[in-house]
């Protein structure tokens, strides 16, 4: 009765930014997810699946993140009209692999073409992304080479490579999965160069990452703000503060925003520094003493 009544009261979602603010009889209030879940339970109940689905998308745009109660309520609005369709196979597929219930998920995605749901990039990208989180790599590859072999709506992109790419455990695998990227006409990306340059520096290859840089560069996909924080974290936290200092002071020369992070980061290299210079002035005074 309460779900009824809030939603027959009427709410209007000014266009500017429905995910920040609710209207409701000239009232304005933050929407929480709480909120959200009543409005979106309400236009399920009336059956007006028109408006869910409204509902549904202005959620996902939203900060807050759906729950459970959430990908239920709208499941099971959605499935009431007729068979699943490939959104909301996968929205089950990901609330199940983020439950670790990955068998089930796993059994889902199997049935969908029995049922005429074909499954889309969408779908395999988030079987890869839970498969390399638990290091299933040999299922991980048979679903990339389903996805090479189906093409269409299948075909690997930018997001299924970055999985692969996070995944590795050593420098020289890299260039294997960029070849087939490029094998499957997918193009590099801002994103991907960053993913490449975060794994070099991780696995501290020095060549890696001056090649990536160079190449980055001269294809016109960066540096960017995210390659900058990157070099300056990695530089920190394996010791080479005035690398780190360098790739700074070169970011904000370029007029780049630091991103909160960093923002606190620079005082602990500050801290570092003058521990540095105070050490450095003791020596050369006690030499000179000498």
């Amino acid at each position: 009765m309460r779900v009824c009544v809030c939603v027959s009261l009427g709410y209007l979602f000014p266009s500017s930014e429905p995910h920040k603010r609710i209207w409701k009889k000239g009232c304005c209030c933050r929407a929480d997810m709480k909120m959200w879940n009543v409005i979106l339970n309400g236009w399920c109940v009336l059956g007006n699946s028109h408006k869910a689905k409204r509902v549904w998308r202005d959620i996902v745009a939203s900060p807050c993140k759906p729950d459970i109660f959430t990908y239920a309520t709208f499941i099971k609005a959605l499935t009431k009209g007729g068979k699943p369709d490939v959104v909301i196979c996968n929205c089950i597929i990901d609330a199940l692999c983020f439950k670790k219930r990955i068998p089930e998920a796993l059994k889902i995605f199997c049935d969908m073409s029995e049922r005429g749901c074909e499954p889309n990039v969408a779908t395999y990208n988030l079987l890869i992304k839970y498969m390399c989180n638990i290091q299933r790599m040999e299922k991980v590859y048979e679903l990339v080479d389903e996805m090479e072999r189906k093409k269409g709506s299948c075909l690997p992109n930018a997001v299924t490579y970055c999985y692969l790419l996070k995944s590795l455990k050593e420098s020289g695998k890299v260039c294997r999965v960029l070849e087939r990227m490029e094998r499957n006409g997918c193009g590099m990306n801002g994103d991907v160069y960053n993913m490449v340059l975060s794994l070099y520096m991780k696995w501290d290859d020095g060549d890696g990452v001056r090649k990536t840089w160079e190449e980055m560069e001269r294809n016109g996909w960066g540096p960017n703000r995210r390659s900058y924080t990157i070099m300056i974290h990695e530089n920190f936290e394996k010791g080479r503060v005035k690398d780190a200092v360098r790739y700074l002071e070169e970011m904000i020369s370029k007029g780049m925003v630091l991103e909160p992070r960093t923002d606190k980061l620079v005082s602990s290299m500050n801290i570092r520094l003058k521990g540095r210079t105070k050490k450095h002035e003791d020596v050369e005074g006690g030499r000179t003493s000498l």
